[in-house]
């Protein structure tokens, strides 16, 4: 069952809850209220009083007939003992108050198990997937062998040294031009042929860079215009000499065949050939940037009037698709004796069910949010791994910290101490390396920057003593909760906070991004955030007590692990740490 809630009557009929939670961030507030409206309206469905009365089912009393022979028959009806109670909510907004997890991701209430999350990517050219279709621009892959695809790519690479085009982030710098395998393409033919008018198209494809995401080489088909713009029809046919490809057959199946000729020295040309089989894929606006696709092929300049008037305008079309979401259970349960009440009872005053229970809430807070800190930890791997992260020669990230790299070489006595370095100019390094690591994330993100960091305790502290850190002023009532991730202060505009369940010398760091529902990155989906149930023990006559939550934690929008990056820090000699 949906249901669609009225956000401003929500926050103003829960605030008054809210505030006794204190809850302040607007954001939360909203989708604490959203939820708090939708669960309220599932319990109500669920344990409505035509249902069940007071826990314990439809109870009725039977009467007497009021006619002679008459059987008994129903009455009015009597509420039910109570003994198994329904108390859902007071305990879904505890721990959506306390699980500081759901300060890193968005949330995203839902009102049934499973929810379908819509998505919309933009493509170059309107033609389907099928490669038959002939687009006018296409990345090429492999579905069999990577190998096809890294030669392709490092000969292309190759190419544009030699006539020193530069990458940009999803193109060139300058227009370059690579010919199917029919081992006529000299090293002159592929560098100085130009995609003019006049020149003979058939074979040729225009190389557009790599794809910023999946790094796959990108390129352009020419293909003639029809009806051709002269007015006349006489020449209107299919000419070969103005296309790419030939009239029939796929664009895989001619690459399988063929291979691409492309220029890998100073004067010969060699071929590459698949052994696989060629992936011919649409190129998403979301990934890439073709700015001669709008702008009839100049790159970078505009179309004259004469241009425009013979080209026909370049078709963008959307791409619709769902991703379907399904939430998971955890559940715990007390286990009491009437003995165990009793004693501690009299022996302290504390009221032991009342505590049980807030140790069962912190039990699944800690589930929570151990549960979003490792989503977070594998997309921030993932894209310090990916091929579009900045890498040295040996293909290390660029984004690691290694303290040794600004020490001397080892004393006689085995320490190495620093060379010109002190140990706050390497700290200033660190937080050069971490800021790095976020505009790098509003970059290829595009969203925006990195709004917190999750470390260990170790490098916490020494981010401690970095100058610019500010301690958070919610941290005293933030560590109250035994076990539980917490804020520690702010480096600049990103909040740091320590996750109590990395090693010690687990010294990463990883940073991300809290944005909307509508944008890529994490999102927490609750559905019934806390189910509670209370009942009293036949074996031990004490009371027990489940609690339990249905929730998912998703990764939804494009690449989101763009919102993410991990920094690992390396300290041999223990100069920093």
């Amino acid at each position: 069952m949906n249901f669609i809630v009225d956000k401003a009557k929500a926050m103003k009929k829960w605030s008054p809850i809210l505030d006794t939670l204190n809850v302040d961030d607007p954001v939360k507030r909203e989708w604490m209220s959203e939820y708090a409206e939708i669960h309220q309206m599932n319990e109500n469905v669920a344990y409505s009083t035509l249902y069940n009365l007071n826990g314990m089912g439809p109870v009725t009393s039977p009467t007497v007939g009021t006619t002679p022979g008459s059987v008994w028959q129903a009455g009015s009806g009597a509420a039910g003992s109570g003994d198994v109670a329904q108390n859902l909510l007071p305990v879904s907004m505890k721990i959506a108050a306390q699980a500081i997890g759901l300060d890193l991701v968005a949330v995203k209430p839902t009102a049934s198990p499973r929810i379908e999350l819509l998505f919309v990517d933009f493509k170059y050219d309107n033609n389907d997937q099928d490669d038959e279709d002939r687009p006018l621009v296409f990345k090429v892959g492999s579905k069999d062998s990577t190998s096809d695809i890294e030669t392709l790519k490092e000969a292309l690479y190759a190419h544009m040294s030699v006539l020193n085009i530069q990458e940009r982030i999803g193109g060139l710098d300058a227009r370059l031009f690579v010919k199917l395998g029919d081992g006529t393409a000299t090293f002159a033919n592929l560098k100085d042929f130009t995609g003019s008018a006049t020149e003979d198209k058939e074979g040729w494809l225009e190389f557009l860079g790599f794809s910023r995401i999946d790094g796959y080489p990108m390129f352009r088909s020419f293909r003639q215009y029809y009806p051709v713009m002269d007015n006349t029809f006489a020449n209107s046919s299919f000419d070969q000499s103005k296309n790419t490809f030939p009239q029939s057959g796929s664009i895989s199946s001619i690459i399988e065949a063929s291979g691409i000729t492309y220029m890998t020295g100073t004067t010969t040309g060699s071929t590459g050939t698949f052994s696989g089989e060629a992936d011919i894929e649409l190129i998403s606006l979301m990934e890439d940037h073709i700015p001669g696709f709008s702008a009839g092929w100049n790159l970078y300049d505009p179309m004259t009037r004469a241009q425009d008037e013979r080209t026909y305008p370049g078709v963008i079309g959307p791409d619709v698709f769902t991703k379907a979401v399904q939430v998971g259970d955890v559940e715990i349960t007390s286990a009491l004796k009437r003995t165990q009440i009793e004693d501690i009872k009299a022996a302290t005053g504390m009221d032991i069910v009342q505590k049980l229970e807030g140790v069962l809430i912190n039990e699944l807070t800690q589930v929570i949010s151990k549960e979003i800190v490792a989503s977070i930890r594998e997309l921030s791997l993932k894209n310090r791994g990916s091929h579009t992260a900045p890498k040295d020669n040996a293909g290390n990230s660029k984004f690691d910290f290694n303290v040794d790299e600004y020490l001397t070489l080892p004393a006689t006595n085995g320490f190495a101490a620093p060379g010109g370095e002190t140990y706050h100019s390497i700290q200033r390094k660190l937080v050069a390396k971490i800021n790095n690591a976020s505009n790098f994330i509003a970059t290829d993100g595009r969203v925006g920057p990195a709004q917190y960091l999750v470390t260990n305790g170790n490098l916490a502290s020494v981010i401690q003593d970095i100058a610019g850190y500010t301690i958070s002023p919610v941290q005293a009532g933030k560590l109250n909760t035994n076990g539980q991730l917490y804020p520690m202060g702010n480096l600049g505009n990103i909040a740091i906070y320590v996750d109590p369940y990395m090693r010690w010398d687990d010294n990463q760091i990883f940073l991300g991004r809290k944005n909307s529902v509508d944008q890529p990155g994490l999102v927490f989906i609750p559905y019934l955030m806390a189910q509670s149930i209370s009942l009293i023990s036949e074996a031990t006559w004490a009371p027990r007590m489940l609690i339990r939550s249905r929730y998912a934690v998703a990764d939804i929008g494009f690449f989101p692990e763009k919102q993410f990056m991990a920094i690992k820090v390396t300290d041999n000699n223990g100069v920093l740490i």
